[in-house]
C-alpha cells in the first residue's frame, strides 16, 4: 500500500514524498483509513514503528477540510523533547499549506511567544498545558483533534489526573486518539475507556513490553576493556575508523562531561544531551546533531527512548545500561526503518555476565571482538571451572549460622536420639483416650459399689 492510497490532500502526499517516506509501516497501514473515517483509536505498538506519522496524518488532513481559528488540533506529549520532534514532523507535513500551523506549549518555552502566536495545531506537555488552561490562555472550545501520545510514559511520569483534567476540558473534541508503547500495565486501558467513544483498538504485536525487541538489521558487538582509559582508546580507534552518525551512551551527567571533554581534545566535534540541560542547550544540540554540524551525540538515558534522531548508523554504550531493556530502547536508535545499524558495547571483567544475560534477554548473540594493539580478546571460560554456585563453601556458610555448625566431611551428622523410660520399656507413646476410657470405667465401678453398700 501506498500514502497516495489513503484519500491524503495533494499537499500531504507531495510534503510526504519529500521527506522521502516510501510506504506507510504496519500501524500507519492499520490505523490511517479508520482515522480518516473518524474513529477514536486505541493504538499501541513498540517504539520506532512510526505512531507519529499515524496521529498526524488523520489529524491534518481532517482539520484541512475547512477553515477555522484558534487551536484546532492538541497533541499531549510527556517530554518536551517529543513535544518538539512531533512539531518539527507536522512543520515538514503542512509545509506549504498556509491555513495550518504548528507550535508548542512546554515547559522552558517562551509563554509570550505562544500565546501571542497560537498554533492550530500544539504539542504540549501536561503540566504547562494545565497552567494555561487555569489562567485563561488557552481557549479550549474551539480543540476538535486530541493526541494523547506514550500514555504509558505518561501514567508512570505521575500525569495521571493532569491527563484527565485536560480531558476533561476538550470537551468539544470531535475525535480522540491515544497510543503507546505499550497497552498492558499502568492502567492504560482503564484509563482510555474513560476517554475514549467506542474506539478501534490497534495493536502491533502483542502491545506489551515483550514487544520492545532489537531491530532486524542490527548487529550487536561488544569489546574488552580494563578500565575507562582504554574504552576510551577503543572509542577513539572506533569513531575514527568507523564513519557515520553515532550516540554514545553514558551513566551519569558527570560522566558525559568527562567523555565530551576528552573527545573534544581527540578532536571530535560532539554534542551533548542529558536531562538537566536548559530548552535552548536542548533545541541545540539536536539541531547540530540532526543538521549534521556533528556526527557525534553523547547522552545519557534520556535520549534512549522517544526522541526521533534519524540516520544513526552506530549506537556506543560506553558505560552498560542498567537493565537490558534500556540495551533495548539504546539499541533502537539505530537501524531504524528497516536500515542498518550496530550497537557496540564496551565491557569491564565485572560486567562481562551482563552480556550473557543480554544475549538470553534479546535472543540474540553478542559478538565479542578484539583489536591488535588497541584491547585484548575476551577471557576465556574454563569449562572445567566450577560454576560459582558449585564452589567449595567457606566455613562460615555451611548451614547458614554463621560458621558455627561443624563440618562434616564424609558422612552425615549423626541425629540425636532422646532416650525415654517409655522406649526402654517399649511402651510406645501413651494413649491418652485409652487411660481416660479405664478411669471413666473405675470410677463407674466406684460409684456402683457405694450403691450397694
Amino acid at each position: 500500500m501506498l500514502f497516495s492510497e489513503f484519500g491524503l490532500p495533494d499537499f500531504l502526499v507531495e510534503n510526504i514524498e519529500k521527506l522521502g517516506w516510501d510506504k506507510p509501516t504496519p500501524i500507519q497501514t492499520l490505523v490511517i483509513p479508520k482515522a480518516l473515517e473518524g474513529a477514536d483509536i486505541l493504538g499501541g505498538a513498540p517504539t520506532g514503528t512510526g505512531k507519529s506519522a499515524a496521529f498526524l496524518l488523520p489529524v491534518i488532513a481532517r482539520l484541512s477540510l475547512e477553515k477555522k481559528p484558534g487551536v484546532r488540533a492538541i497533541i499531549l506529549e510527556p517530554t518536551r523533547e517529543l513535544a518538539l520532534q512531533v512539531e518539527n514532523v507536522c512543520q515538514a507535513l503542512i509545509e506549504g499549506y498556509n491555513d495550518l500551523s504548528a507550535g508548542t506549549i512546554i515547559g522552558g518555552g517562551s509563554r509570550e511567544i505562544e500565546r501571542e502566536n497560537p498554533s492550530s495545531i500544539i504539542a504540549a506537555t501536561p503540566g504547562r498545558l494545565i497552567e494555561y488552561i487555569e489562567k485563561g490562555w488557552l481557549d479550549t472550545s474551539t480543540v476538535q483533534m486530541y493526541v494523547i501520545d506514550e500514555a504509558d510514559r505518561m501514567l508512570d511520569m505521575g500525569f495521571r489526573d493532569d491527563v484527565a483534567k485536560i480531558t476533561r476540558e476538550l470537551y468539544n473534541r470531535y475525535q480522540t486518539l491515544l497510543f503507546s508503547a505499550t497497552l498492558e500495565g499502568s492502567g492504560i486501558e482503564e484509563f482510555a475507556s474513560s476517554v475514549l467513544n467506542d474506539p478501534l483498538e490497534v495493536r502491533i504485536g502483542a502491545g506489551g513490553e515483550e514487544d520492545e525487541v532489537l531491530p532486524e538489521e542490527l548487529q550487536s558487538r561488544a569489546y574488552y576493556a580494563a578500565g575507562d582509559p582504554q574504552k576510551l582508546k577503543i572509542l577513539v580507534h572506533l569513531l575514527t575508523t568507523i564513519k557515520g552518525k553515532s550516540i554514545v551512551f553514558v551513566k551519569t551527567k558527570d560522566r558525559l562531561q568527562r567523555l565530551e571533554a576528552s573527545l573534544r581534545r581527540n578532536g571530535f566535534k560532539c554534542a551533548s544531551l542529558q536531562g538537566s540541560i536548559s530548552m535552548t542547550e536542548r533545541k541545540a544540540a539536536l539541531r547540530k546533531f540532526n543538521e549534521g554540524e556533528c556526527d557525534i551525540l553523547i547522552a545519557t538515558d534520556v535520549a534512549s527512548r522517544g526522541l526521533d534522531l534519524p540516520d544513526v548508523t552506530h549506537v556506543y554504550n560506553f558505560d552498560i545500561p542498567a537493565n537490558a531493556a534500556i540495551y533495548v530502547h539504546r539499541a533502537g536508535r539505530t537501524a531504524r526503518a528497516g536500515a542498518q545499524g550496530v550497537v557496540t558495547t564496551l565491557v569491564m571483567a565485572n560486567e562481562i555476565g551482563f552480556l550473557e544475560k543480554l544475549e538470553r534477554y534479546t535472543g540474540k548473540e553478542i559478538e565479542k571482538r578484539a583489536i591488535k594493539n588497541v584491547c585484548a580478546v575476551f577471557p576465556v571460560k574454563d569449562p572445567s571451572a566450577p560454576r560459582q554456585s558449585e564452589k567449595k563453601r567457606s566455613r562460615a556458610s555451611i548451614g547458614g549460622n554463621g560458621g558455627f555448625d561443624k563440618k562434616v566431611k564424609d558422612e552425615e551428622k549423626k541425629t540425636h536420639k532422646k532416650n525415654r523410660l517409655r522406649d526402654k520399656k517399649n511402651k510406645g507413646k501413651p494413649d491418652f483416650a485409652a487411660k481416660r476410657a479405664k478411669k471413666a470405667l473405675r470410677a463407674k465401678a466406684k460409684e456402683q459399689a457405694t450403691k450397694s453398700e
